[in-house]
């Protein structure tokens, strides 16, 4: 954890000395300085937390990839309109509308996790993640609502 953020909550657990003497022993040859910053890496380890690099890999994984279907949605646009094949109609127009929502969407998780990473914010992290599944979820494409 980086110097400088402020905990607002403390609190204290018991280790016999066999156990305090593994996690100096551990912490040391992990070059770490404490053996709070030890505990903190395997709760992230343990929960499956992500740390600020696995946020710009792992997290963001499933969000470029919407990104990309977007981009290509947008290719084979442009290509039809330059092709004098385009035709705007309420289909196009409502393709258009969700990926302009989605990419807000978007652009704000990045500065949400962006953030949390910067914060080192476990708490806020899994929060960030529960609010993304929950907009994936409730986000109905264009094709579903013109199908059903």
């Amino acid at each position: 954890m980086p110097s400088g953020i402020p905990k607002s909550l403390v609190k204290s657990m018991r280790f016999d000395e066999d156990e305090w003497a593994f996690l100096e022993q551990r912490r040391k040859a992990m070059r770490l300085r404490s053996v709070t910053g030890l505990v903190r890496m395997c709760l992230r380890v343990a929960f499956g937390i992500p740390t600020k690099e696995e946020f710009r890999t792992l997290q963001f994984k499933e969000h470029l990839v919407q990104l990309i279907g977007m981009a290509n949605n947008l290719n084979q646009m442009t290509k039809a309109a330059n092709a004098g094949k385009f035709r705007l109609n309420k289909r196009t127009e409502d393709q258009i509308e969700a990926m302009k929502v989605e990419i807000r969407e978007l652009r704000q998780l990045f500065v949400d996790y962006s953030d949390a990473a910067r914060a080192r914010s476990f708490t806020r992290a899994l929060e960030i993640e529960r609010l993304a599944e929950t907009q994936r979820a409730h986000r109905v494409s264009p094709n579903a609502k013109s199908d059903g």
